[in-house]
């Protein structure tokens, strides 16, 4: 055989190799932990918190998966185009949430804890509009419960949901 095709042959195969390392490396690497939107100010009987704010299905879809903390009086608030049944999981999550399911009218209807990389699913009792993850325990510690008003920012009514 000739040198100079062994040569291209082996340029050829290191090449492929390459980028089939790499095409593997990026398939197996997690999604970041940061996203593009917006955090927004609400308040619970007097409490502001910060929330991130999801409002499109992909957002939705993704949540809080892959996280690796939430800072103190930060969570990740859900807005729907309307009233519906809630359903939420907690699948490659890592960190113990707790959710409250809220009306159109802003009263928290259900609170419920959640474990991390749970499959189960955590299906509001009546219909809602909203649906806010905190850390574990973060209501019960400021004294938030069903039938508590939460305050939305005159900002987040104008967020455009899809």
């Amino acid at each position: 055989m000739d040198s100079s095709f062994l040569v291209i042959r082996n340029n050829y195969l290191q090449t492929f190799f390459l980028l089939a390392l790499t095409l593997i490396l990026y398939s197996c690497s997690k999604p970041s932990n940061t996203t593009n939107n917006k955090i927004y100010e609400i308040k619970i009987n007097g409490k502001s918190i910060h929330v991130e704010v999801v409002s499109t299905q992909k957002e939705r879809m993704l949540g809080l998966m892959f996280r690796e903390k939430l800072d103190k009086d930060h969570g990740m608030l859900f807005i729907y185009p309307q009233e519906q049944y809630l359903s939420f999981w907690m699948k490659n999550t890592k960190i113990p949430l707790s959710i409250a399911f809220i009306n159109s009218n802003g009263k928290i209807t259900q609170i419920e804890a959640m474990s991390p990389y749970s499959l189960i699913d955590h299906v509001s009792k009546d219909k809602g509009r909203y649906a806010l993850e905190m850390e574990e325990g973060w209501f019960r510690k400021n004294e938030i419960k069903v039938g508590s008003k939460v305050n939305f920012s005159s900002e987040t009514s104008k967020i455009n949901i899809r």
